[in-house]
């Protein structure tokens, strides 16, 4: 869901048989930190923006190319660049601090998976993975010294390399180990994407773009309709597909890069970097600080020059999760009850069902305190993890009789970072067996 900076939102519900009233839920004030997007590119450049691409704000912080950037849950960027450059930024992308990486060797890709792994790759044939945030990184074997150029993962340990003249590297251990196929066509794998389900797509040169159903062992080679090269890929949930390179071209597909169509990217300069955003969201960046964006899976889009004078060489989504309310109720006892939907893009954190982590949950019975808990003992199987997950609870100790105003707030504190604070409370106003009158 799309974050809103709202410093109070309105909650209503509709119950069977109940009347409900409208309550006013005062909702977190959003970090100015809490960015959409980051960019990064040579001489150094990082730019991030609160308002989904209509404006860049540069962070000054090293002179290095940065080639790739990735984010985490947490609100957390990772970039990499020539001469092993790694820098972490914990406030999404608005302040970075280096990492050492142990290697001088360019870095030219960087991914993250639902484990909090993150992967880097680059030159030689150096893997790094950091599974501290990207504090320490520790050498993988590659079991190769030819040029690594990308990465991808789909965050269930299963992860894919690409590199010069069709090289493909698999891990299906969280990149502890890999093995070695092909592509099928001996061109540079500039670009990869997960689409889950076992479902991948590559794009290099000569505007070759394959796909994988079987997490990246075997490729079947599509076709593209251009010759163009292709830098990089991107893909949502969805199956939506947009790979970008040369001379402004973009392509798209809709059935997760089994077909193929050419779109009108407004632009003819080089373009090298996307990702997925929100629900068919796509950011593309290239030379002259060429920021192209589509709301609608990659059919149409809006394209604007001057970002930055160099060049963006590739961007990250701040994706993040978004706990909502889906429901309010009361039951045939008359006990509150509730439905919790983690609307994704992305996960909750594992900390949350650790004991250094309490996610509350807050029912309040006319303003005041009735019932707390938090999602590590309503969830112990960690059902609203994932993106797209549900939790269901009924509160035993919270019976309705009189008329009462129920109020529930999820994360009532502000310590989970996530994609909207505006939708995490609902109120009604209802009585037990009896419908309250509106007002």
């Amino acid at each position: 869901m799309r974050r809103t900076r709202f410093s109070a939102a309105t909650w209503a519900l509709a119950a069977t048989g109940l009347s409900v009233l409208p309550v006013c839920v005062t909702a977190q004030d959003v970090p100015a930190s809490l960015t959409d997007y980051v960019t990064v590119g040579r001489s150094g450049m990082v730019f991030y923006t609160t308002d989904a691409g209509d404006s860049w704000a540069q962070v000054t912080h090293t002179t290095t190319y940065v080639n790739g950037v990735t984010s985490d849950n947490r609100g957390r960027f990772v970039a990499v660049g020539a001469g092993g450059l790694i820098m972490v930024s914990e406030d999404g992308g608005a302040t970075w601090e280096d990492a050492a990486s142990g290697t001088e060797t360019v870095l030219q890709g960087v991914a993250w998976d639902d484990r909090d792994r993150f992967v880097a790759v680059g030159g030689a044939g150096v893997i790094l993975s950091s599974t501290d945030g990207g504090t320490t990184w520790q050498p993988a074997n590659s079991g190769t010294t030819d040029a690594l150029y990308s990465v991808d993962t789909d965050g269930l340990g299963n992860w894919v390399v690409g590199g010069v003249q069709g090289l493909i590297l698999v891990s299906d251990d969280g990149g502890e180990s890999w093995s070695r196929t092909k592509l099928g066509k001996g061109v540079h794998v500039n670009g990869l994407t997960s689409l889950g389900d076992g479902r991948w797509v590559a794009a290099g040169l000569q505007g070759i773009a394959a796909y994988s159903e079987d997490d990246g062992r075997s490729w079947t080679v599509a076709d593209t309709g251009i010759r163009t090269t292709l830098e990089d890929v991107a893909g949502d949930a969805a199956g939506n597909v947009v790979a970008a390179g040369w001379d402004g071209a973009i392509i798209r597909s809709g059935d997760g890069g089994t077909t193929w169509e050419v779109a009108e990217s407004g632009t003819t300069r080089r373009l090298h970097g996307a990702t997925a955003g929100g629900a068919g969201e796509f950011v593309v960046v290239g030379r002259r600080g060429t920021v192209a964006r589509s709301s609608d899976g990659g059919v149409t889009w809006t394209t604007t020059e001057g970002a930055a004078a160099g060049i963006l060489e590739n961007v990250a989504f701040n994706r993040l999760p978004d706990l909502t309310v889906a429901s309010l109720r009361l039951d045939d006892q008359c006990r509150v009850g509730m439905e919790v939907v983690n609307a994704g893009p992305a996960t909750l954190p594992l900390e949350w069902w650790s004991a250094a982590g309490q996610l509350g949950v807050r029912l309040l019975r006319d303003d005041a305190p009735w019932s707390e808990v938090d999602i590590a003992t309503l969830d112990s199987e960690q059902a609203l993890r994932p993106a797209g997950g549900r939790l269901a609870h009924t509160f035993a100790e919270a019976t309705v009789s009189d008329t009462v105003t129920v109020r529930l707030l999820l994360d009532p504190d502000g310590a989970l970072v996530e994609g909207s604070e505006a939708n995490n409370g609902q109120a009604m106003t209802v009585a037990c067996g009896t419908a309250a009158e509106s007002r």
